[in-house]
């Protein structure tokens, strides 16, 4: 009560001018049909931008729920047609071989020799090592260590990059490798001579391992050289993947992978 008392003692002059002034005010409002119209009629033009201001903050504070949804329902769809041609057509659940798991991309590296990346998911999402990373258009890397909310990913962007893939429609394997540094072109060496390989040809994962699916789109032929005394193309590969802008990405869990592996192992004992 004393504060009160001294606050109306220091500030008791402004306190009954504001008082009086709300008062007259709002005779003004109710009495003159005038000013009431105007006060009406400002009142709801500056409520009608407070709303569309709160709209729009509303929108995009709610634009990573959207992303989040949507890149869901990308893996989703991603997920179909990779189980589809893994399995020749025939899908259930007995052959669903492949799962992805969304992420985000939250630092990257791409003007490096040997280029990173590093993602929001880890071993609570399943993220294991030596899965493969996808992007909506094509291979990011493969994840090399994994925390339990973080995934340490070697990007496809990286001089130690060995990826399987090969020349539409033909099977003969070749390894993607990065040599230069340019984040748009890779080469696939090891294609034998004797196949007729053309500029504008796909290049695809052969699924020779258990990181990456088979009839994954890596990019297209833009130069094929021969070495002087090799038996092999040399092929500039164009890349579908703009890896330095990638935000999102989708993790590759390879159901039968162990099975795989396990099998692999007795064979080169």
């Amino acid at each position: 009560m004393q504060n009160i008392l001294l606050l109306f003692a220091r500030f008791g002059t402004h306190i009954t001018f504001l008082f009086f002034t709300v008062v007259s005010f709002l005779l003004i409002v109710n009495y003159n049909k005038t000013q009431n119209a105007i006060f009406i009629n400002s009142s709801n033009y500056y409520a009608n931008k407070l709303d569309a201001r709160t709209s729009r903050w509303q929108n995009y504070l709610s634009l990573q729920e959207v992303n989040d949804s949507l890149s869901r329902h990308n893996a989703e769809l991603m997920e179909y047609f990779i189980n589809f041609r893994s399995a020749e057509g025939v899908i259930s659940d007995s052959t669903r071989q492949y799962d992805l798991i969304p992420a985000r991309v939250v630092r990257s590296t791409y003007n490096l020799r040997n280029n990173h990346l590093t993602l929001d998911i880890g071993k609570k999402s399943g993220v294991e090592k030596d899965m493969g990373v996808l992007s909506e258009a094509g291979i990011l890397g493969i994840v090399k260590n994994v925390s339990d909310d973080f995934s340490h990913v070697v990007s496809i962007l990286n001089s130690q990059t060995r990826i399987s893939c090969t020349v539409k429609p033909y099977a003969y394997p070749g390894n993607l490798i990065w040599e230069n540094l340019d984040s748009k072109h890779m080469t696939l060496e090891s294609i034998p001579k004797h196949v007729a390989i053309s500029v504008g040809d796909t290049v695809v994962t052969n699924g020779y391992s258990t990181i990456f699916p088979v009839n994954i789109e890596v990019g297209t032929v833009a130069e094929v050289k021969t070495d002087l005394g090799s038996s092999n193309f040399n092929i500039k590969v164009a890349l579908f993947n703009n890896v330095p802008n990638s935000k999102r990405g989708f993790v590759i869990k390879n159901n039968l992978a162990a099975q795989q592996k396990t099998l692999e192992n007795i064979d080169n004992e």
